[in-house]
């Protein structure tokens, strides 16, 4: 999932649902920067941010002023995503929305893992080969971002298509002296490291890695390149055949596009320990470069009811799903609520509260009454307080209940939601047609009609019967 430039146009007409998402890899890959999307130009105004190497809020100043380097971690492509992955990828969404709407070029570059056991194993099990498996889930997960109006991201970068850049940022990394090798793989050492532990601030006694294996000098060490033979997905290098393992994808691919030191880096809380650790300990030993990145960027937790989403709990809710009940302008507007930093309870109610809010606006957002000055400086105040989605969203009821429509189109534009479509006549007629079916236990047909309507951004919620 690499296009070199010179052949754009004729790699986008044959390309695949994956590829056409991904168009954009183009114009990164010839500019470096996507400077055909940058909207505004504002000096007027300067973004402070949180990062969890500082734990403090700082003002965003990045290595070039007028650009800035984002690399946020992507999926592993063995499942269909969640909505915990929503979260993560919708405000990473709006926040290079935000940036280019300021002035900013943003170079926004995601990773695909698609090489990891996850998808070794389930490969195994349903019989297909490992690069069927990835490129269906890449695709499906390509979809569901679509399908949620994800479309910020510049380049979209496979780990398997980087091959020769993972082997050759371990041959340096060797040569450097901070990489060993053993019967079962190439391990990073980290005693050779002064910086270990800073992105987390954990003690040694917890940073121990979640891979163990009784050929490491340490039990904190981690695998650069894992030996053996691992079906299609094994790979030739120096030390025999194998396959990387899942950190050194991250600053091999990010290294290729920004260099060893950029801007932002952004994903989960739960990457933090030891995937973040990781990519800071193998960036920074390649030359001494240090921050690798200044700010990291975290989304919280989000929960299911109170509890972890996991599959053995019955409470794993795909996006794909999430979508049959709820159209993404729903969706994003429940996540933007919380802000980003702050744990997240996903909750039928919560849900509902937010449908009712968001579809409050675009009740009263009926007659343009020309600008409101003082709401639209609240929302640019909110979105440069550390991405204060909530307070931003207050704004936009201000802004709708004053009439402000040129504002509620371009700042919906900046968070993804369209306030100002209308319902018609038309859909009354179809949520009736539909309420009738189920009367009659006709349920495909009605669930038809459903998944029609939701997909057209008509959010439908059924009574019981």
């Amino acid at each position: 999932m690499g296009y070199q430039h010179d052949n754009c146009s004729k790699q986008v007409k044959k390309a695949g649902v994956a590829e056409r998402l991904n168009a954009s890899a183009c114009k990164a890959d010839a500019w470096g920067f996507d400077s055909l999307r940058r909207r505004n130009s504002r000096k007027d105004v300067t973004m402070q941010l949180y990062s969890t190497l500082s734990r403090t809020v700082e003002s965003l100043e990045t290595l070039s002023p007028d650009r800035v380097s984002l690399f946020v971690c992507g999926p592993t492509v063995y499942d269909f995503s969640h909505i915990g992955h929503a979260r993560t990828y919708v405000v990473f969404d709006v926040l290079a929305k935000y940036l280019r709407w300021t002035g900013k070029e943003v170079f926004y570059l995601q990773n695909i893992t698609d090489v990891d056991d996850k998808i070794i194993n389930r490969a195994k099990e349903e019989g297909v080969s490992q690069s069927y498996l990835a490129r269906k889930f890449e695709t499906e997960y390509l979809r569901d971002m679509h399908a949620l109006g994800i479309d910020a991201v510049s380049y979209y970068a496979r780990a398997t298509t980087h091959m020769p850049e993972i082997i050759a940022q371990i041959e340096r990394l060797f040569a450097r002296g901070v990489a060993y090798v053993t019967e079962t793989g190439v391990y990073f050492n980290l005693d050779t490291f002064d910086h270990n532990g800073e992105l987390s601030r954990q003690d040694t006694a917890n940073r121990i890695s979640r891979v163990s294996c009784s050929t490491k000098h340490n039990p904190e060490d981690f695998a650069l390149w894992k030996l053996g033979e691992f079906g299609e997905y094994t790979w030739d290098s120096p030390w025999g055949r194998g396959r990387p393992g899942w950190h050194i994808e991250d600053t091999a691919i990010s290294e290729k596009y920004f260099g060893q030191q950029y801007d932002m880096h952004g994903g989960g809380l739960d990457l933090i320990f030891p995937h973040h650790e990781a990519e800071i300990a193998q960036m920074e030993s390649l030359e001494g470069k240090h921050p690798m990145v200044k700010y990291w960027v975290h989304t919280g937790f989000l929960t299911v009811n109170g509890e972890k989403m996991s599959k053995s709990l019955g409470n794993f809710i795909t996006i794909r799903d999430a979508l049959k009940t709820w159209n993404k302008d729903v969706l994003r507007y429940f996540i933007l609520l919380s802000h980003y930093r702050s744990p997240l309870q996903a909750t039928n109610e919560g849900l509902v509260n937010a449908q009712r809010g968001f579809e409050h606006i675009r009740a009263v957002a009926k007659k343009d009454a020309g600008v409101n000055t003082v709401g639209r400086k609240a929302f640019i105040d909110a979105m440069e307080s550390d991405l204060n989605t909530p307070a931003a969203l207050a704004a936009v009821q201000g802004l709708a209940a004053s009439g402000d429509l040129e504002a509620l189109k371009e700042f919906g534009e900046i968070l993804g939601i369209n306030f100002l479509r209308k319902t018609s006549a038309p859909i009354s007629i179809l949520q009736d047609i539909r309420g009738e079916l189920r009367a009659r236990k006709q349920f495909e047909l009605a669930d038809m009609i459903r998944e029609r309507m939701v997909s057209a951004g008509i959010t439908i919620t059924d009574p019981p019967l």
